[in-house]
């Protein structure tokens, strides 16, 4: 499990300064396997220490801004020859399903998940999800329904077969939902050159409307490393088509992306491109310490533009201890973000 500590400062403009703060983790445990059977269980809890005006920024606690705590993973799990099958509360990492673990307590998700690796360098995902809790759960400290009676199947296949490539395909049904299907294609080609590692991605997600007109994304990114100076330049775009893009049940799959603005906020015909760098300071004789600059720029058709600029630091102790910084100025209100400036600290020891 883990301990987690964290403060938030939100300024926003033409309003006020929000601060919180929050002190928290998890504890997990899981029986010895028994006839390939076991059980998992992992305890989830979060309180404030000094502040709890946050609002509904990035929710740390519970729907009323109280303590709580939370069993955000209860599951059987059975593992026979290449199947993994796991039934009950869980954390899951799917394009459009996913932790999003960016506040106190992570996304999880109540399901039926099975994963099988009997076709070499094949990885098959078949699932169901019925509800979840977390920080972008509509109720973050209970588990409720994603799609009413419906709920959301998945199925993703990853292959692995051709070298320095992986390609993935997937689609999420959400029978009755306003997006009611969602098919998503994703491939990466890494390749290491002397002193240079390059990594490079297309993507393509159709997703189908109930009502309103469908739409596309497209997206790419290339990632190029220069290693004698320690040094990751990063690029990215999404061209969005003629519906809103729909990021899903966490922080979605999507190339350009930041802490607070991301694809789904340029609208229809929209466009979003981000580029990014990172230093390994360790170069500069402080190990462990690396630093992040990005900046997302968002269009929309109207030809309005929102923008983001993220600096990051993280820099790892030791003995498992953790801390990592994040500061985010977002000019947003062409595309209904609030224009601000979030700063968060976070300390995580892992045991």
């Amino acid at each position: 499990g883990y301990f987690r500590s964290t403060y938030h400062v939100h300024d926003l403009k033409n309003d006020k300064t929000y601060r919180d703060d929050g002190i928290g983790g998890k504890l997990h445990f899981k029986t010895a396997s028994y006839e390939g059977l076991s059980l998992g269980a992992s305890v989830y809890a979060s309180t404030q220490v000094f502040y709890d005006d946050n609002g509904p920024i990035l929710p740390l606690r519970g729907d009323d801004d109280k303590a709580y705590a939370i069993i955000g993973e209860l599951y059987l799990q059975s593992k026979f020859d290449k199947t993994d099958l796991k039934i009950g509360r869980q954390e899951l990492n799917t394009p459009f399903a996913d932790m999003d673990d960016v506040g106190m307590i992570p996304n999880t998700f109540e399901a039926l998940t099975v994963v099988n690796n009997n076709i070499e360098n094949t990885e098959v995902f078949v699932g169901q999800i019925n509800k979840m809790a977390g920080v972008d759960a509509v109720v973050t400290d209970r588990f409720t329904k994603v799609n009413a009676s419906d709920n959301m199947q998945l199925l993703g296949l990853t292959y692995k077969g051709i070298e320095n490539v992986e390609v993935a395909a997937w689609y999420n049904r959400l029978h009755g939902a306003k997006v009611d299907g969602i098919a998503y294609l994703e491939t990466s080609y890494e390749q290491e050159f002397e002193n240079y590692n390059y990594s490079a991605g297309l993507q393509y997600a159709k997703e189908t409307y109930s009502v309103g007109k469908d739409t596309q994304v497209l997206g790419m990114k290339l990632d190029v490393e220069i290693k004698p100076i320690g040094l990751l330049v990063k690029g990215a775009y999404n061209n969005i088509g003629e519906n809103t893009a729909n990021s899903g049940f966490g922080g979605g799959p999507f190339f350009a992306s930041s802490e607070f603005l991301i694809v789904d906020h340029a609208g229809k015909n929209g466009e979003a491109k981000c580029l990014g760098i990172e230093y390994d300071a360790s170069l500069m004789g402080i190990d462990n310490l690396v630093l992040g600059l990005g900046k997302i720029e968002i269009e929309t058709a109207s030809k309005k533009k929102s923008s983001e600029v993220d600096l990051v630091a993280s820099y790892e102790f030791g003995d498992n201890l953790e801390a990592h910084m994040v500061y985010a100025n977002v000019k947003g209100i062409n595309v209904g973000e609030k224009d601000a400036k979030h700063f968060r600290v976070y300390l995580n020891q892992s045991f």
